[in-house]
C-alpha cells in the first residue's frame, strides 16, 4: 500500500493528513478566548446593575471551559 509523503500514513481513498499540533493548539486558544468573553458577555446581559461582583472570574472561566469541551467533542 502506498503511504503519504506528508504524514507517512497509508493513502487510501478517504486519506486526510492529520492537522498539524500548533493549529489545534492555536484552535484551542481561539475557542477559550471566544468562550470566556461569551461568558462575561452572558453575565453582562443577565446582571446589567453589576450586583453579582464576584462573578466575573466564575463566567470566564466557565465559559472557557463550556466552548473548548464542545469545540473537543465535536472535532472528535
Amino acid at each position: 500500500m502506498a503511504t503519504c509523503p506528508h504524514c507517512k500514513g497509508h493513502l487510501n481513498e478517504g486519506h486526510r493528513c492529520p492537522r498539524r499540533r500548533i493549529y489545534v493548539v492555536a484552535e484551542i486558544i481561539a475557542c477559550g478566548i471566544a468562550g470566556g468573553l461569551a461568558g462575561l458577555l452572558l453575565l453582562a446581559a443577565f446582571d446589567p446593575r453589576g450586583q453579582a461582583t464576584d462573578m466575573d472570574a466564575t463566567a470566564i472561566i466557565g465559559g472557557i471551559v463550556i466552548a473548548i469541551g464542545i469545540n473537543r467533542i465535536l472535532r472528535s
